[in-house]
């Protein structure tokens, strides 16, 4: 088997873990993380001297190295490994991003899209035979039922890297034949019915609504047809909402959206989980503002958050907004470093030497997904979401776009 081939399998499996196997994916990484240092080390070309690789890497592990640094003399060093274990991924996986352009690897957007859609064809063969045989006498009956999270083991995480991958899938749109468009169109809506629907994740289905008209652009690659679906879409919701049509359909799933909106608009109590957060994110700005230099060190990052609680039976790691992480654990160089970090899919975008606006697009959907999940619950402190953020950011580095529609 050549080097590529290997590559190429290794880029597949590693993708259709992410999609329902999440932390299946650490031995993937590793072996490709092991297979390209072993052809670099081949390579002739030895020299470091290509710097974007280098800028690129340091600012998506740029927080983790801030909350060793910032963290080291001030905590148990048992604790500390504890607090940092679920982003050892990030820097670990960044290798792939230095170490890619001297080993003469390629991956195309067409390769791309295929490997995505294999990986959602497989969560949905997964998904069907846990519906088939996991009744609800089989210890597997919860990886499919409620919130879906398959083997993910929490709907987060599987709902993240679900929205990924099927976002991949369209990787390759504009130079598909009608056949393969359909085909692409199909699993990236099976994808994110999955994502957005099927693991009841409020943050993701939110991501979505985020980035669909860049979507929608790039399907249809006319402005006038993005603005006409995104308003008239945007009217329907509100119609729905005012006409107490999602309330009186009973759908839980919807009604669990609109409660988390009241309790935002209305500052009560309705959606206890959304009630948590908005104490959390308060009583992290608080904290925040008592230590705005050095902060308190990663492993104090929600305890530091406690005397500010108005709610003191509230007890997490994380308070669940990695911004607000990064700001209460290392001041404002760990919170501008965490920002960094979820942005990193457009930065691979802007610094690569393959530039192409539709790489940027994907840049801009990736990178809002991250957003968005760093801001409502996390990437960095679980190690498949983080994993997934480097894992991208890989992809949309590596990844050849080309931007002439097909004749």
């Amino acid at each position: 088997m050549t080097k590529q081939n290997t590559y190429n399998l290794l880029i597949l499996f590693t993708l259709v873990t992410f999609s329902f196997f999440g932390s299946l994916n650490h031995l993937f990484s590793l072996a490709l993380i092991i297979f390209m240092c072993g052809w670099y080390i081949r390579s002739s070309d030895h020299n470091l001297q290509k710097f974007k690789e280098l800028i690129l890497f340091l600012i998506l592990s740029s927080c983790f190295f801030i909350f060793v640094f910032t963290s080291l003399f001030r905590s148990n060093l048992t604790e500390l490994s504890y607090s940092l274990s679920p982003m050892l991924p990030i820097p670990l996986i960044g290798i792939l991003l230095i170490f890619h352009n001297r080993t003469g690897l390629k991956l195309s957007s067409k390769k791309l899209s295929r490997f995505a859609q294999i990986s959602i064809i497989s969560s949905l063969i997964v998904y069907v035979l846990l519906k088939v045989f996991a009744g609800q006498d089989s210890i597997l009956h919860s990886f499919h039922s409620g919130r879906l999270m398959l083997f993910s083991g929490n709907p987060i995480p599987f709902s993240f890297c679900m929205l990924g991958v099927s976002i991949f899938c369209l990787a390759d749109w504009r130079h598909s034949n009608k056949k393969n468009k359909l085909i692409a169109f199909l699993l990236f809506s099976t994808g994110i019915y999955f994502a957005g629907f099927l693991s009841g994740t409020r943050g993701t289905l939110f991501a979505i609504l985020l980035i669909a008209p860049i979507i929608i652009f790039y399907i249809s690659n006319s402005l006038k047809t993005t603005l006409s679906i995104t308003f008239t879409s945007a009217l329907f919701f509100i119609f729905l909402i005012q006409t107490n049509s999602i309330i009186n359909g009973g759908n839980v799933y919807l009604m669990r959206i609109v409660d988390g909106l009241n309790t935002i608009v209305l500052k009560e109590n309705i959606d206890n989980s959304i009630w948590q957060r908005l104490d959390m994110w308060s009583a992290g700005l608080k904290a925040f503002f008592k230590a705005p230099i050095l902060g308190y060190g990663i492993t104090e990052r929600f305890i530091a958050l406690k005397p500010y609680l108005k709610n003191s039976d509230i007890n997490y790691t994380h308070p669940h907004n990695d911004i607000i992480a990064g700001f209460v654990s290392s001041g404002i160089i760990g919170g501008i470093a965490v920002l960094g970090s979820l942005i990193s899919g457009v930065i691979a975008a802007v610094l690569a030497s393959n530039w192409s606006p539709t790489k940027l697009y994907f840049a801009l959907m990736i990178s809002s997904s991250a957003i968005v999940t760093g801001n409502v619950s996390t990437v960095l402190f679980n190690d498949i979401t983080s994993a997934w953020l480097v894992f991208s950011t890989y992809l949309i580095w590596a990844t050849e776009f080309k931007d002439e529609t097909q004749n």
